[in-house]
């Protein structure tokens, strides 16, 4: 009798959160150092920064978002594989989960009368 070969286990877990992981397509943002968490909790991949999110992947698909998000992020990101044809030049991705929490610095261009609602 012969013997089944090995089957690679995946526990209910691991299945469930890959719908909930992301891939954040971006570049960090150098210029911003924040200090402290900003309340986002600790991460073992670095201190809490910012990137300007263009695009995520969620499943097989990419999203390019209509505006790049300047987003918190942990650490320095990964540099794309070779092979990752929706990575720009000079990227990094950053994985996260859905629910994890973030947060969204919002720009805004104009005078300092219209910023000011002078």
């Amino acid at each position: 009798m012969r013997a089944a070969p090995a089957a690679t286990l995946t526990t209910l877990t691991e299945v469930l959160a890959l719908g909930r992981l992301l891939s954040l397509y971006g570049r960090r943002i150098s210029d911003v150092a924040p200090r402290g968490d900003l309340g986002l909790g600790l991460d073992p991949e670095g201190p809490v920064g910012f990137a300007l999110i263009r695009a995520y992947r969620r499943h097989a698909g990419v999203v390019v978002l209509p505006e790049p998000l300047v987003l918190s992020v942990f650490g320095d990101g990964q540099p794309p594989d070779g092979d990752d044809a929706d990575a720009q030049p000079g990227e990094r991705i950053w994985t996260a989960a859905a629910a994890d929490r973030a947060m969204r610095l919002q720009l805004q261009q104009g005078s300092l009368a219209a910023l000011l609602g002078i």
